[in-house]
């Protein structure tokens, strides 16, 4: 076999291929893609982490525990995020149980983004509300994908892990909601 045979052809860089694999990368990255992103599975002890929220309240694993919590993550671009908000805070408002904590993490955006869209909605914020810096709260529980709900029980356990729309019609959720009235 000669040089010229074994030869591969040149890959062409700016090409579809390149285009191809750079929009799975973006796509799982920003948890778009079937699969991109697992957070913290059921039944394990929720992630040591530590987050600072607008009104300077220091939440953190340790003070999160002996109190049912919803971790929400979110960013100010995602579609699914804008709709699902103030869901969200009609739930807090008139039906939670009011043992339940929802914190809100915004992450995956610069921290005037986040800022900026939590100012810009006071009505829908009504539930402590942080921004993840580096995002190393979505690091520590394996978020990629927003919206991310995390429900963590007394104990510091996690409980359900829900990504995407719906959660509140979720039958997890619905059941854990269920257990804590009873």
């Amino acid at each position: 076999m000669t040089k010229q045979q074994n030869a591969r052809p040149p890959v062409e860089t700016g090409g579809s291929a390149t285009r191809l694999l750079l929009a799975l990368v973006l796509a799982a990255e920003l948890g778009h893609f079937p699969g991109a992103a697992a957070a913290g599975a059921a039944g394990q002890e929720m992630p040591s982490f530590e987050l600072v929220t607008f009104a300077g309240e220091v939440y953190s694993d340790k003070s999160l525990k002996g109190r049912p919590t919803l971790l929400v993550f979110w960013a100010p671009w995602c579609n699914v995020c804008q709709k699902e908000l103030p869901l969200l805070e009609q739930f807090y408002r008139h039906k939670k149980p009011s043992q339940l904590r929802v914190l809100s993490i915004g992450f995956a955006d610069t921290r005037a983004n986040v800022e900026a869209f939590v100012k810009g909605r006071p009505g829908i914020f009504v539930f402590p509300t942080g921004y993840d810096e580096d995002r190393w709260v979505a690091n520590a529980f394996r978020v990629n994908a927003t919206p991310t709900y995390v429900l963590v029980d007394v104990r510091g356990n996690i409980v359900h892990v829900h990504r995407g729309g719906g959660l509140l019609q979720s039958a997890q959720f619905r059941e854990f909601l269920t257990a804590l009235n009873g």
